[in-house]
C-alpha cells in the first residue's frame, strides 16, 4: 500500500491522551504497540512534537476493501454490492458455523413490503412510524423509494418473479393484498374457495384501508418454506467468491477505531477462537442482527426476563457493542417484532415460529391461556400485528406475564386441531384440570374456576372479559388435558446503531462515524409499528446503499503531529466552600446574620435587633423551588416585623422553607441577646 504523506493536524496534548484513554479502555496500544512514537523535532526551548499515523500501529493479519460482518440478507445485499461498486475483495465474518449462517432471514416467511407506489409507501410508513421523530420525511422518503426500487434490484439478481415484474421481465406472479378486514370475525379467511391468512394490515395504524397500496412479495412466490429470497442472496454472494471471502465461526469482537480522526479502520474477529486484525480500507457494514437473541439485552431494553428468539439464535447484540464502544448513537431500542406468546423447541433455547402468529397453538378453538396466577390474560385468537396490539386507539407491543400456560383438552390434542409443530416433550397431560394445575405448579382451585368461566362463555357464545370471536370459543371439558408453557418470543428487534440515508453510522454528536456503514434489522429504520416484510425489504434496500458507500475508495487516514507541551497543575477552586456566599455582607449597628435549614439547603438572613424585637428582615441567601416559596420572602419578613419576632404563622406549602427562614431570624435574635 502506498506510503501517505503525514499531516499536521495541531492535536494536543488533551487529546491525544483523550484517544489513548479510548485505546486503553480496549488495549489497543498494548495489542497493537505504537510505532512512530519518537518525538521529532524536539528543541531545547520545549518538549516538541511526535507524528502518528495510527493505522500503521496496528499488526493487520489482513486487508479487504469492505468488510461485512453478518451473513443475512442484508450482509449478502452490501457485499454484493459493494463488488458491483468496485470492491476487489471483500469480506463477510460469520459467527454461526457452516449451514446456521443467514441470520434471520433464513427464518422468516421470505415477504418483502412492497409499496404499489413511492407515494403509497410514504403514506403508509408514515402511519407505521405515526408519533415518533426519528421517522423524519427524508428517512420515509428513502425507504419508500428504495421498497419499490427493490423488485428491479432483485429481478435483476436472478429471481424469475418478484410481484408484478416490469414489463421487460419474463414470467411474473400477481400477488394480491391482503384483504380489506378490519378484523377477523373467524379462524380464517375464505378468499376464492381457499382458506387463507388474513394479513397483518388491512387497515393501518391510522385508521386508513390499505386497498392493495402496500403489498407483500416473494422471490418465485410461493415460497412454500424454501426460503428462496435467502437462498438467492446466497447463491449471488457464491458466485463472487472470486472477490468475497466468508469466514463461518468468526465473529467481530472489536471495531478498530483511530482515536484521533475517529474513522474504523478494521475489525478484530476472533477467527475460530484466534484473534485476528482485518484492515478495512474504505468500509466496515454492520449487518449482524439485532439483540432478540440475548437474554441480557431483552431484559435491559424490553423489561423481559424470559423471552426467546424466534429466528438466529446468533443475534446477541453484537453490532450494538462494538458500535457504542466507537461513540455510536442508539435508536429503536424498544422497536420489536413481538413478543407473542409461543412454544418452544424441546432442545433448543428458541421459540417455533410457525402456526403462532394468530396467538394461538391449535387450529381448533378448545383451548384457553392463563398466567402464573392461574387466570387468562388474553385474547386468544385472531391475527396480532407481529406482536403489536390496540390498546386505547395505539398500537404498542402486547404485554405478556412472565409465565404462560395453553391449557386445552383431547377435542384439540387428538382431533382435527392437532397443536402446531409443538413437540410432544413439552406436552403435559392429566386426567383433570385439578390434576394438571398441581404438575405446572398453578393453584388447583384458581385453574378450576377459570376453566369453569371459559366454558361458560363458551355455551353462552360469548366472551365478556376479551371478545374473543365466537366462532373460536369451544369448550375445553373432554379429559385427558393438556398443558403447553407459552413464552414472550420475538421476531426481532429493530434496535442498534443509528443511521443516515447514506447508511452511515451516527455518533452521539449526530455526525457519520468515518468508514462505518449498518444495514438490515441492526439499527433498523422502522420506528414505532412494524409491518411484516418491512424487514426483509430493508435488507435489499439498506443493504445496497451500505454496501455502495463502503465500497467507494477513501483517502487513507494520514499521519498527525501531536504537540507536545509542558503544563503546571494548579488548584482551581472548591464549590463546596460556601463562606464567599455572605462574606461580603456589611452589618450595620444592631444587625445579625441568622442562618436556618430549608430543604434545598442554608437559609441566610440578615436581622435588625432592637432592645429584643425585630425591626427587619432581609433574605440573603436561600436556594428553594421558586414558585413554591415566593412567599415565604415577600410575607414572613412582614410579618416577623409586625410581630416584633419569629414567632409567625408558616405559609402553606411551603412549610421547610418557612420553618428555615424561622430558625434563621431566631438564630440572629440569640445573637443580639
Amino acid at each position: 500500500m502506498e506510503k501517505r504523506a503525514k499531516q499536521s493536524v495541531g492535536i494536543s496534548r488533551r487529546q491525544f491522551f483523550g484517544g489513548a484513554g479510548v485505546l486503553a479502555a480496549s488495549g489497543a496500544f498494548g495489542a497493537f504497540g505504537l510505532a512512530g512514537c519518537a518525538p521529532e523535532n524536539k528543541t531545547t526551548e520545549g518538549p516538541g512534537s511526535i507524528s502518528i499515523n495510527f493505522a500503521d500501529t496496528v499488526e493487520w493479519d489482513s486487508e479487504y476493501d469492505v468488510v461485512v460482518i453478518g451473513w443475512g440478507g442484508a450482509g449478502s445485499v452490501a457485499a454484493i454490492t459493494a463488488v458491483e461498486n468496485g470492491a476487489k475483495r471483500v469480506l463477510i465474518t460469520e459467527k454461526a458455523p457452516y449451514g446456521d449462517e443467514g441470520g434471520n432471514t433464513r427464518y422468516c416467511e421470505q415477504y418483502a413490503y412492497t409499496p404499489a407506489s413511492v407515494e403509497d409507501g410514504v403514506a403508509a410508513m408514515k402511519a407505521f412510524a405515526e408519533g415518533f421523530d426519528t421517522a423524519t420525511d427524508e428517512i420515509v422518503q428513502f425507504m419508500a423509494q428504495g421498497a419499490v426500487d427493490n423488485v428491479e434490484w432483485i429481478l435483476a439478481h436472478g429471481a424469475e418473479s418478484f410481484g408484478t415484474p416490469p414489463a421487460s421481465a419474463s414470467g411474473g406472479d400477481v400477488q394480491v393484498a391482503w384483504p380489506p378486514f378490519e378484523d377477523l370475525e373467524t379462524w380464517t379467511v375464505e378468499k376464492a374457495g381457499q382458506l387463507m391468512l388474513a394479513g397483518e394490515w388491512p387497515i393501518w395504524p391510522n385508521g386508513e384501508a390499505n386497498n392493495g397500496r402496500m403489498t407483500s412479495y416473494q422471490v418465485n412466490a410461493p415460497d412454500n418454506g424454501e426460503k428462496k429470497y435467502w437462498k438467492l442472496m446466497r447463491k449471488n454472494v457464491v458466485g463472487m467468491k472470486e472477490n468475497i471471502d466468508v469466514w463461518y465461526e468468526s465473529p467481530a469482537i472489536q471495531l478498530i477505531q483511530d482515536p484521533f480522526t475517529k474513522t474504523v479502520l478494521g475489525v478484530k474477529v476472533a477467527k475460530k477462537d484466534s484473534d485476528v486484525f482485518v484492515r478495512a480500507l474504505n468500509g466496515v457494514v454492520l449487518s449482524c442482527g439485532s439483540y432478540e437473541a440475548s437474554e441480557e439485552m431483552i431484559e435491559t431494553f424490553a423489561q423481559i426476563p424470559c423471552g426467546l428468539p424466534l429466528g438466529s439464535t446468533y443475534n446477541t447484540g453484537d453490532g450494538i457493542k462494538m458500535a457504542t464502544a466507537v461513540g455510536a448513537d442508539l435508536w429503536h431500542m424498544d422497536a420489536l417484532s413481538g413478543p407473542w406468546p409461543t412454544a418452544k423447541y424441546h432442545n433448543e433455547h428458541r421459540g417455533i415460529f410457525g402456526g403462532t402468529m394468530p396467538n394461538r397453538i391449535t387450529v381448533e378453538g378448545n383451548c384457553f391461556y392463563v398466567g402464573g396466577n392461574a387466570k387468562r390474560f388474553m385474547k386468544e385468537s385472531d391475527w396480532h400485528k407481529h406482536g403489536h396490539v390496540d390498546v386505547g386507539g395505539t398500537w404498542i407491543s402486547q404485554q405478556t406475564p412472565d409465565i404462560m400456560w395453553a391449557i386445552m383438552d383431547a377435542t384439540a390434542r387428538h382431533g382435527t386441531g392437532v397443536i402446531s409443530y409443538v413437540e410432544d416433550e413439552e406436552i403435559i397431560e392429566a386426567s383433570s384440570i385439578a390434576e394438571l394445575a398441581e404438575k405446572i405448579e398453578l393453584d388447583p382451585a384458581t385453574l378450576q374456576a377459570t376453566a369453569d368461566e371459559y366454558n361458560a362463555a363458551a355455551a353462552a357464545g360469548e366472551d365478556p372479559r376479551f371478545n374473543r370471536p365466537k366462532a373460536s370459543l369451544k369448550p375445553v371439558e373432554t379429559a385427558p388435558f393438556y398443558a403447553v408453557r407459552l413464552w414472550p418470543c420475538f421476531v426481532n428487534s429493530q434496535g442498534g446503531p443509528k443511521r443516515n440515508t447514506k447508511c452511515e453510522v451516527i455518533d452521539v454528536d449526530g455526525n457519520p462515524i468515518p468508514q462505518l456503514y449498518s444495514a438490515g434489522e441492526l439499527g433498523s429504520m422502522w420506528a414505532g409499528v412494524y409491518s411484516g416484510g418491512g424487514n426483509i425489504a430493508e435488507t435489499m434496500y439498506s443493504g445496497r446503499e451500505a454496501g455502495k458507500n463502503a465500497a467507494a475508495v477513501k483517502e487513507q487516514p494520514q499521519a498527525v503531529e501531536l504537540a507536545l507541551v509542558d503544563y503546571k497543575p494548579q488548584s482551581l477552586g472548591n464549590d463546596l466552600d460556601e463562606s464567599e456566599a455572605t462574606s461580603d455582607v456589611q452589618l450595620g449597628e444592631n444587625e445579625y446574620l441568622g442562618t436556618g435549614e430549608g430543604l434545598h439547603g442554608p437559609i441566610v438572613a440578615k436581622v435588625t435587633v432592637v432592645d429584643g424585637k425585630v425591626t427587619a428582615v432581609e433574605v440573603i441567601k436561600q436556594t428553594e423551588t421558586a414558585d413554591i416559596t415566593e412567599r415565604v420572602w415577600s410575607d414572613m419578613p412582614k410579618a416577623m416585623v409586625e410581630a416584633g419576632s419569629a414567632e409567625v404563622d408558616t405559609i402553606s406549602g411551603a412549610t421547610l422553607a418557612s420553618n428555615g427562614l424561622i430558625a434563621a431570624v431566631e438564630d440572629a435574635v440569640a445573637q443580639a441577646k
